[in-house]
């Protein structure tokens, strides 16, 4: 337990102004002063008036757009006892006090050390804009300590692997003022996923001392395509690369995200849904750079949310299934529709959904989602799923001229084990044929 109070009077802005930006797996940053940051394609660039490295300025005021509101820059004194800096950003929770990062910004181990540390005197400052000629300017919303951190048991601070992993993620909670942090800037709606392809925009304060715009003074922003990341293991600085992609992370070839920005959001263009926290990226400089986050996953964001906001509702998918009531005729066809609700603060991306037929029937056209079919049976994948925003599933079923009276249909949704109660996550319809 931290003293918030005590963070916030840390934090003077000469201490803001001195914070080294905390290194970015397999993005460390040369000690020497002078770097090349180039490393995006023309070809790839997706952010309007992005540099080579995909970073564009962020519009001011800050306070703005939701998305620069929402996003903030986070003090901390590290393991090592010196004073860095991350990315961080408001996260929807049944508190109201929660942000969200990367797990490298909570917890290291410093060098010489046998176990890892965690860090102190935590202080987000959401829409953080160091040029600010007041105090008031530079902390529009103020400055929020930190009381308590939470980062998965799998994550513990090691170099190599272990930052690259599913783990590197981690929530703080902080203190008060006059009402809850969500309350004042608001906050992202969590997105449960593996990863996979979003295009995304991610917000961060990257940070090269002297080097304008990238010494953590201004909010920049990218746009990116993601895709499945693909697993490193190895040390910091000599990564080998496995063939196949992993769960659990994203990767984008579009931002060449540096140090500072790690744990800044990634948030889905358009829904404001928060897939994912940068997590590692490649050196400075390397061609073709890429940037990898952590998705919000269930291994890693799963393991922290419960304890964190153990009032809220998370990942809490239901099903229903409805049929017309009148009897069809035998040789002929109806529709049933499955439809599926998330209850809660979370969203849930790629939610399978399965349709089983009973003999006597057969599996016609189906609509709502992707699906794979068979004759008795459609296995489906809905891309997202909103909480207060249900998504009916459309099927078409011939009934065969020798079917039974009695014809029960099943719908099923997956949940993970988030899910408070599951007894909802199937429901059976029945059709009666004449």
């Amino acid at each position: 337990m931290m003293q918030p109070r005590r963070a916030v009077r840390y934090w003077t802005p000469g201490k803001q102004a001195k914070a080294n930006p905390a290194g970015l797996p397999e993005s460390a940053a040369d000690r020497g002063g002078a770097q090349r940051l180039s490393s995006v394609p023309a070809n790839q660039m997706l952010t309007p008036g992005g540099d080579t490295n995909g970073y564009a300025r962020m519009r001011r005021p800050y306070t703005g757009a939701a998305l620069s509101r929402i996003s903030g820059r986070l003090f901390f004194v590290n393991a090592a006892g010196r004073g860095d800096s991350c990315t961080a950003s408001v996260v929807r929770s049944a508190a109201g006090v929660l942000i969200i990062t990367a797990g490298h910004c909570v917890y290291g181990v410093p060098e010489g050390s046998p176990t890892g540390r965690w860090h102190t005197n935590f202080a987000f400052v959401p829409a953080y804009d160091g040029r600010g000629a007041t105090e008031r300017q530079r902390e529009p919303y103020g400055r929020w300590g930190g009381r308590r951190a939470w980062k998965p048991e799998g994550y513990t601070g090691q170099t190599g692997g272990d930052w690259n992993s599913v783990y590197d993620v981690a929530l703080i909670e902080v203190g008060r003022r006059n009402g809850t942090l969500e309350q004042a800037v608001g906050g992202f709606t969590p997105m449960l996923n593996q990863g996979g392809r979003h295009t995304i925009a991610t917000t961060g304060y990257p940070g090269v001392l002297g080097r304008k715009p990238y010494d953590g003074r201004d909010q920049l922003w990218c746009l990116g395509r993601t895709r499945q990341a693909h697993a490193i293991s190895g040390s910091m600085l000599a990564a080998r690369v496995a063939p196949a992609p992993a769960a659990g992370r994203m990767e984008t070839h579009n931002c060449h995200l540096s140090q500072g920005h790690s744990g800044g959001p990634w948030v889905v263009k358009g829904t404001g849904d928060l897939v994912g926290v940068l997590s590692a990226g490649k050196e400075d400089g390397a061609a073709g750079g890429n940037s990898v986050a952590t998705a919000l996953n269930v291994e890693g964001y799963g393991a922290i949310v419960e304890q964190a906001d153990p009032r809220g509702v998370y990942g809490a998918l239901s099903i229903r299934a409805t049929a017309p009531a009148r009897a069809v005729r035998r040789g002929g066809h109806t529709t049933v529709n499955a439809i599926v609700t998330m209850r809660g603060l979370m969203a849930a991306a790629r939610v399978p959904v399965t349709l089983t037929l009973p003999p006597g029937t057969t599996l016609g056209a189906v609509s709502g989602a992707a699906c794979r079919r068979s004759e008795q049976r459609a296995a489906c994948t809905i891309a997202a799923v909103h909480p207060g925003r249900p998504v009916r599933i459309s099927a078409r079923v011939n009934i065969a001229a020798d079917a039974n009276r009695s014809l029960p249909v099943t719908a099923h949704v997956a949940s993970s084990r988030l899910d408070p109660t599951r007894r909802d996550n199937t429901a059976t319809r029945l059709i009666v044929s004449r």
